[in-house]
Parts: C-alpha cells; sequence; structure tokens
C-alpha cells in the first residue's frame, strides 16, 4: 500500500481553499436556486476574499469578492483596463471570486472595475495600490557633499523623499527605475531609504563608511609599508571619487601593498567590513585582502580589467579578527607581474 504524506504547506492550501469556499457560499443566501439574470449586471462594492471588509483599493496578487446583482453570466472582468482571469465555478449571481493580476497597472490607470456579462456591463470606482519601492543598487557607494548618487530600481513613480539615515536628499532627476540625489552634508556612513506612495525602501548596504581609511588622502594616523612594488597616493589617472586614487605597481608576483593603524585603537567588534573600490590596471588578474598579518585567511578577489570593482569584504571573510585592526594587506596573487591597480574609497563599515 502506498504512502500518502501531507506537508505543512499542503495542509495549509487545503485549509484556506475550503475556508474560502466556506465564506463563498455563506455569503450566497440569497443563491438558493438556479440564478435568474434580468438585466445587465451592476456593482454594489468590494471585500477581501478572506474577510467581509470592504475596500476600494486594492492590491496585486490579492483575493477579492465582488458583490453585486445578475452576474451569473460574467464573461470578463478588469482592474484598470487590466483582464483577471477567474474561475467560472466561483461566480454565482450576486459574487466573483477573483485575484487582481500581477501586471495590473497602479499609477496613472482608470481607478476602475469593470465586468461584463452576456447582458450588459458595469463598472465601480477601484484602484490598486502602489507596491512599495525596490531598491536594487546604487553608486557610488561613497561620495562626498554635493555629490551625486544614482539609485536603480523599480517602482520609483510618485516619489515624495529620499533619505541618508535621517537626513533628507535633494533630488536632481527621477524616473520608474532611477533616481539620482545629492549627498547631504555631514553624511558618513548610513542607508538610503526611498519613499514613494507604496512605502519605503531601505537599500541593503549601507552608503559611506563608519571609518575613512583613504579618500583622496591617507587617514594622517595610518603608516605605509609593503614590498615588491610602489604606490602613489596621489595618482591622477584613474580615479574613481574626488581628486585622487592609490596607484599600487606590483613588480614581484605575490609582492604587496600594506597599510596600518597608527592611531587611537580600532575596536573590531564595532566594524562589519572593509569597503573599497579597485580599477584594474595592466596584467592584474586576482589579489588577496589580509587582515592582521592573518595570511591563511585571507580573501582573494578577482579584480576586473578596465573598470572599478566596488568590493565589501566583511571581516568572517578574513578570518574574523578581533580585537583591534592594525593593518590591511592587498597583495598581487595571480602569480603575474608587472601589474598595476588603482584604490579608491577605501574605508570600515
Amino acid at each position: 500500500m502506498k504512502n500518502i504524506i501531507f506537508n505543512h504547506k499542503s495542509l495549509w492550501g487545503f485549509a484556506l481553499l475550503a475556508m474560502l469556499l466556506v465564506g463563498f457560499t455563506s455569503c450566497e443566501g440569497d443563491d438558493t436556486g438556479p440564478a435568474t439574470v434580468d438585466g445587465p449586471p451592476s456593482l454594489q462594492r468590494v471585500s477581501l476574499a478572506v474577510k467581509d471588509s470592504t475596500t476600494s483599493v486594492g492590491m496585486r496578487q490579492n483575493m477579492y469578492r465582488i458583490y453585486g446583482d445578475n452576474l451569473a453570466t460574467t464573461q470578463k472582468v478588469f482592474f484598470n483596463d487590466t483582464e483577471a482571469y477567474f474561475n467560472p465555478t466561483l461566480v454565482t449571481n450576486t459574487n466573483i471570486l477573483v485575484a487582481v493580476p500581477e501586471d495590473t497597472p497602479y499609477f496613472g490607470a482608470s481607478d476602475e472595475l469593470r465586468v461584463v456579462t452576456s447582458e450588459g456591463e458595469a463598472t465601480l470606482d477601484f484602484s490598486i495600490a502602489q507596491p512599495a519601492p525596490v531598491i536594487d543598487s546604487f553608486t557610488p557607494l561613497a561620495a562626498g557633499e554635493g555629490e551625486i548618487v544614482t539609485i536603480t530600481g523599480s517602482i520609483f513613480e510618485g516619489l515624495e523623499s529620499v533619505r541618508f539615515g535621517e537626513t533628507e536628499a535633494v533630488i536632481v532627476s527621477a524616473t520608474e527605475t532611477e533616481i539620482q540625489v545629492e549627498v547631504p552634508a555631514g553624511v558618513v556612513q548610513s542607508y538610503i531609504f526611498v519613499e514613494t506612495p507604496g512605502g519605503v525602501a531601505q537599500s541593503e548596504q549601507a552608503f559611506g563608511f563608519k571609518f575613512v581609511i583613504y579618500d583622496d588622502v591617507l587617514n594622517p594616523s595610518w603608516w605605509v609599508g609593503g614590498w615588491g612594488g610602489t604606490q602613489d597616493f596621489e595618482n591622477t589617472e584613474q580615479v574613481k571619487r574626488g581628486q585622487y586614487s592609490i596607484k599600487r605597481v606590483y613588480e614581484g608576483t605575490y609582492s604587496g601593498f600594506q597599510i596600518g593603524n597608527g592611531g587611537a585603537a580600532l575596536e573590531l567588534s564595532e566594524y562589519a567590513a572593509i569597503k573599497v573600490s579597485i580599477y584594474g590596471g595592466d596584467g592584474i588578474g586576482d589579489v588577496m585582502v589580509v587582515v592582521n598579518g592573518d595570511y591563511d585567511n585571507g580573501k582573494i578577489i578577482t579584480v576586473t580589467q578596465g573598470e572599478w570593482n566596488n568590493f565589501t569584504i566583511p571581516f568572517s571573510d578574513v578570518g574574523s579578527p578581533t580585537g583591534t585592526l592594525n593593518e590591511i594587506v592587498i597583495q598581487e596573487f595571480s602569480g603575474q607581474a608587472p601589474s598595476t591597480i588603482y584604490i579608491d574609497d577605501l574605508g570600515l563599515i
């Protein structure tokens, strides 16, 4: 004999369907016999399918119950002129159970529900709520006051505000998928928030730094070491932001660029990751990022030549060091020399 196995999701699905059907039939006290259609349809109200709560605003992919008269011969249902699929077995003379299509427009639409039957059609004011905005990314990862940050994503229609933490930003331009803003004064490190009529979205990663190591100039409390190469801290050949970047030429294979903290202690427990932008110059491939001399747990990253590469390296990826941050090494790790990288916007988040 075969065993029949139901998982929790299946049981919940059956239970939900049962509740909907029970709810549907319980609301149909008027339909005790065969439906009698005696004219064109009329619409009275709409409620959520799971509870009798009248609403004039719907959400994509949610199930709703449409109340009216002469609905038994329903042929089509439209939300904002978008046709919705419905199961004819869930239609009575006074009710239609239907879900709002996923692609129903919500901005600049007709704000109308329309039902078409064999005897005519009827409409009802019914708008579709705008979903919450979605932030996919932003660039640059760090920038100075007044510089432009570009935020990409979706559902930015009706943009109301952009904030860096609690600080409002000046919006330069906005489309459905891209926003450009000026960095407000005083922002060192914060999440970016986008607000529309549909809600508020928060960026997945933080903008800027909690502690800046290099942005046009090396933090004055840090020292420079390294081996098998040279570095220029005022390079102008390739710059991600500002006036300068660090040009590091690896003259030998597995040579290393090294900088260290000679100032106040930086407790690693207060930070989550190293954030850095690296431009791939001639000959470069992989490099390894090492913290506090732990070469056994260095993080190997691939630098693409001819473009800026943005990296966020959690301390958990470099051996989960504890105590204080003493030094950072970026070592050539592809076995090729000479090779070149350019480093900009280096700091801790």
